[in-house]
């Protein structure tokens, strides 16, 4: 019963936290021009494509590749808050990995099913890693990120 609720919780906290991070909501138009600001309207597009309640997660792969290259591109006025964003997807990246995850396999866990070759016991260490996405830290500097999109790229990431 306890893998279950993990799984789940595995499934939703992942799904959420991207969402967090990059928002879902519309865009507003921009002339602001620059490769960080039309990656960020790109990938917002995609991570809205990633809304709902039942989202699927086995584009995870992309969406760690993604937070990865917008980190890279971000601007110096929000270069530290992205490093600590993507930091903290690295290590839910890392642990997935570790327990032995493939973002294919992460359907199954959203149906509650442990994939062949999973450690539970490391997935079940995957929560509180995830928990961290929400801390105070992550979370401002996610804010700090979502008003800088908004004031230069023209780009709402809390809109719905």
């Amino acid at each position: 019963m306890r893998s279950k609720i993990v799984l789940g919780a595995v499934g939703l906290m992942l799904a959420g936290t991207t969402l967090t991070a990059c928002g879902s909501g519309d865009s507003t138009s921009s002339d602001s021009s620059g490769d960080y600001c039309s990656q960020l309207k790109s990938d917002k597009a995609f991570f809205a494509t990633l809304d709902g309640s039942d989202p699927d997660l086995s584009n995870l792969d992309e969406v760690f590749t993604r937070m990865h290259t917008l980190a890279d591109a971000a601007p110096a006025a929000v270069a530290a808050d992205w490093k600590t964003l993507d930091d903290a997807f690295t290590t839910i990246e890392n642990a997935l990995k570790e327990a032995g995850l493939k973002p294919s396999d992460l359907g199954d866990l959203q149906n509650g099913q442990v994939p062949p070759g999973v450690d539970t016991s490391k997935l079940q260490a995957l929560l509180p890693k995830l928990q961290s996405l929400s801390s105070g830290e992550v979370t401002q500097a996610a804010s700090r990120i979502a008003a800088n999109a908004k004031s230069e790229c023209g780009v709402d990431l809390t809109g719905s």
